[in-house]
């Protein structure tokens, strides 16, 4: 039985056969001499029963004692890995070990789908079930619903119900700052359509009706209009060498998992925020003087700067000089819409507006005096991820997607030409996210280039809520720009 006393014994043996060496030691012998003592000891009746009692990580216990535990992997991890590492396999590779499959095996309830099996079940299905379809679910899929996607991905197999899909998506959305604040819905097919109110109905002041034959109140319309989502695609496309071994690719394992969240959280707070489908020479806000590639992702759809910069000019405002409190309380006060009762710029509740700036301006806004700093706002305060501030009770967020730029509020080719701040106020109700697919990950293995393939893809739409249906009624967001920093 180990106590406190053996292990203290222990320590005491060891410590008194290093001092009772008649020479000094190298680290190298230290290392042999204590190991051979702790080996004795855990042999002997004392060590019995012997465990370490406080443990590192957060490894599956089912994963204690082996490699994938000393390298602090979790389920997510072990899944990653084996679906990068079968793919290896496909095509004569080593591919995953017994020790990892058998541990694939015992803590991952996910399985591979062959891709045509995967079209045949219809996209709604798979989404309200994912990623929690169970193994024993598997033979019951209905073969003769609709096709998943509107063309063929080009890829084999896919890992269905993996826990290492849902991680990564669900970490992309902890580490959004912009993406994250908005309402988003599931979409069915790849354009669908948002209600959105136009117009509240009037409150009329009328009589009593008191004669049998009284005439009809008089009637009033409530205003409707829609949204309209259309999905695009997007992508994350990633490639290692054939020389990918598991021992080799499992200390990165963590860390591809974690750019891959940061990149998709970063791509999708930019989509929202720089949104910009001006693909020509001049004039895309993200690209002033130049023609963006045709890959580039702002070109998806309009964003929240845009609505103030090209659509509503009246939502904008070149501030040419220093930021000050007077400016954001202007921001305010042109988001709003007479015509259809709407306050966007002083919601019901304060959350619901948000300052964004990049970082420069963000520190500057810190620093005034009426700004209410994090540090300032007590234990039970609610903190968005990259708020800095509180800008008359609503959150300013600092966030990297949001750029310096020329006087005109647009980004330049020439990056010593973008030094000025901007500062984009919106009302995230205003705003929507639509899914047609949400994370897909997809492994394939190149034997021509001898490499390994990781393609993440998704479907997405952002839409913008404007009660008169044109670009130009949108209210609900605001660009002060040419800030001196």
């Amino acid at each position: 039985m180990t106590t406190l006393a053996n292990v203290e014994k222990l320590l005491t043996d060891v410590m008194a056969r290093l001092e009772g060496l008649p020479v000094a030691l190298n680290e190298a012998q230290i290392k042999s001499i204590v190991e051979g003592t702790v080996k004795s000891y855990m042999e002997s009746a004392d060590g019995e029963g012997f465990a370490r009692k406080m443990r590192f990580g957060s490894a599956d216990p089912k994963l204690i004692g082996s490699k994938f535990a000393r390298h602090n992997l979790n389920i997510s991890d072990i899944e990653f890995a084996y679906d990068l590492l079968t793919a290896a396999r496909s095509m004569g590779k080593r591919g995953p070990s017994e020790e990892l499959t058998n541990a694939f095996n015992s803590i991952s309830s996910a399985y591979y789908m062959p891709e045509d099996e995967i079209k045949s079940i219809d996209k709604r299905a798979i989404e309200d079930m994912f990623p929690r379809v169970p193994k024993t679910l598997h033979a019951h899929l209905n073969a003769q619903l609709k096709a998943m996607d509107s063309a063929e991905s080009g890829f084999g197999s896919q890992i269905i119900g993996a826990q290492y899909i849902s991680s990564l998506w669900e970490s992309s959305r902890r580490e959004s700052r912009i993406a994250g604040l908005l309402d988003s819905i599931e979409m069915t097919d790849p354009v669908c359509y948002v209600p959105v109110a136009a117009d509240i109905p009037e409150l009329l002041f009328v009589s009593e009706s008191t004669a049998n034959n009284s005439s009809n109140y008089d009637t009033v319309k409530t205003g409707s209009n829609r949204v309209t989502l259309t999905a695009k695609k997007f992508v994350l496309h990633q490639m290692w060498s054939g020389e990918m071994e598991e021992d080799a690719i499992l200390p990165f394992i963590p860390f591809l998992q974690q750019q891959l969240a940061v990149a998709l959280a970063h791509y999708t707070d930019s989509l929202v925020l720089n949104g910009d489908t001006t693909n020509a020479g001049t004039g895309n806000i993200n690209l002033d003087d130049a023609d963006p590639a045709d890959t580039k992702h702002y070109l998806a759809f309009d964003g929240i700067r845009h609505a103030g910069i090209v659509d509503n000019t009246a939502n904008k405002y070149d501030a040419a000089g220093a930021v000050t409190l007077a400016l954001l309380k202007l921001q305010k006060s042109r988001m709003l819409d007479a015509t259809y009762l709407n306050a966007w710029g002083h919601p019901t509740d304060p959350n619901d507006l948000v300052y964004v700036s990049d970082m420069t301006t963000g520190d500057a806004i810190a620093m005034l005096d009426e700004v209410l700093t994090v540090d300032k706002y007590g234990a039970n305060a609610t903190i968005l991820a990259g708020e800095l501030a509180r800008v008359m009770g609503h959150p300013l967020i600092a966030s990297m997607a949001m750029s310096k730029t020329e006087a005109d509020g647009k980004v330049s080719t020439t990056g010593s030409s973008n030094v000025k701040g901007q500062v984009a106020a919106f009302n995230r109700r205003a705003f929507k996210l639509g899914y047609r697919r949400r994370l897909k990950l997809e492994t394939e293995r190149l034997i021509g280039s001898d490499q390994t393939r990781l393609v993440a893809s998704m479907r997405l739409a952002f839409g913008r809520f404007s009660p008169t249906g044109a670009a130009s009624g949108i209210e609900a967001a605001d660009i002060l720009y040419n800030i001196s920093l």
